[in-house]
């Protein structure tokens, strides 16, 4: 039997859709390739026991039997629930016309409905395709599923691997059953061309279980990680905040410190300012002649102090002069105020070196 290409059953998985396509495609790719079957995937209806039916993927072909030193092919179906791998399969032996479904087996109903204990402990995702391939094949082989009803012979042959189904070839006989015709029975018909089987409650219920834990456990763990990563940026906001409430009491008490310092500089100024002011109050009110000016300079006469009055208002004068001569320099002042002020300056000036002459004489007597 030619193997199917990886397109055929991309195509084959896109039109039915199942739950779980990555997890449908690798077991089917798993199961095409098993070294103990033959199989080839197809699009089947299944028809379920309230009459509904519904396209699923199936595994058709034969499962290699060994029984007794000979090998023989034991026809086979499949079928992938909608929620495969969660779900476990159903398989059927399909018989040929000239085969019948042995009623002594422990691994297969007379339906054809095979019940080995692999398929009934299916629990995702230890379970898969290929070894389920494997455990029918070993159950066959301990028990032939399956018997001839044609043939009187107890000799059996070797059937090629490579053939779908053995149309020629006599299978083994079960114990306590007879060649004869009359433990030959019809063929099994089924409704719908299907039969109609129901998939074991505890196995179901089994696999729903271990789904829901899976899914359980798995958004318990998301939820876990978003939780200790909350924690972490809650602890880190955690360390900043007290981090910063350190810094903000430092600041306080530089600025409290600060504070007291500009209090005790504005107290000082104060003082300073109050006593500058009283200070002036009583020097303005103290009169002309206790100012501090007229205190500097203490003259034995009265000739020596008007000596000095006329001696520093000439020398005024005479500064006086130089910055008119340097304002009409520049240009500031124009010639005619520059002559007005210099007569008038001058004539001022004359008077004082004249008075400071008469002062030189009279005092001169009295230092000697």
């Amino acid at each position: 039997m030619a193997r199917q290409s990886a397109t055929e059953i991309d195509q084959m998985i896109q039109r039915v859709r199942p739950t779980n396509r990555d997890l449908v495609r690798r077991d089917i790719t798993q199961g095409i390739h098993s070294t103990t079957s033959s199989l080839n995937l197809t699009i089947v209806p299944y028809y379920y026991n309230n009459g509904t039916s519904k396209e699923l993927l199936c595994l058709k072909g034969t499962v290699v039997c060994r029984y007794k030193g000979n090998q023989y092919n034991i026809p086979v179906e499949i079928f992938l629930q909608q929620d495969h791998p969660i779900v476990a399969p159903v398989a059927y032996v399909k018989p040929t016309p000239d085969m019948h479904v042995s009623t002594t087996s422990r691994d297969v109903q007379p339906d054809g409905t095979v019940i080995i204990p692999y398929l009934r402990n299916w629990r995702h995702p230890n379970s898969d395709l290929n070894h389920l391939i494997n455990a029918m094949s070993d159950a066959f082989s301990q028990s032939p599923p399956v018997y001839s009803s044609g043939s009187s012979s107890s000799t059996t042959t070797t059937t090629n691997y490579a053939t779908p189904y053995p149309t020629h070839t006599s299978m083994p006989i079960p114990p306590g059953m007879g060649m004869g015709g009359s433990t030959a029975s019809t063929s099994h018909s089924y409704p719908y061309g299907y039969p109609q089987t129901e998939i074991p409650k505890d196995v179901y219920r089994e696999s729903l279980q271990a789904a829901v834990v899976d899914l359980v456990r798995n958004r318990l763990n998301e939820s876990i990680q978003i939780e200790n990563a909350q924690i972490d940026s809650l602890k880190k906001i955690e360390y900043d905040l007290n981090d910063g409430e350190k810094k903000l009491h430092i600041f306080l008490r530089d600025i409290q410190q600060q504070q007291t310092q500009a209090q005790a500089y504005i107290t000082g100024i104060k003082e300073k300012t109050n006593d500058v002011l009283d200070r002036a109050q009583k020097m303005s009110s103290s009169g002309k002649e206790n100012s501090p000016a007229d205190d500097a300079l203490i003259t034995p006469a009265p000739v020596y102090k008007q000596l000095l009055q006329a001696y520093a208002e000439e020398h005024a004068i005479q500064d006086l002069l130089y910055y008119l001569a340097d304002g009409l320099r520049r240009e500031a002042i124009g010639l005619d105020v520059y002559l007005k002020h210099v007569r008038e300056l001058s004539r001022k000036q004359f008077i004082l070196r004249a008075t400071m002459h008469k002062c030189r004489q009279i005092a001169t007597p009295s230092i000697r």
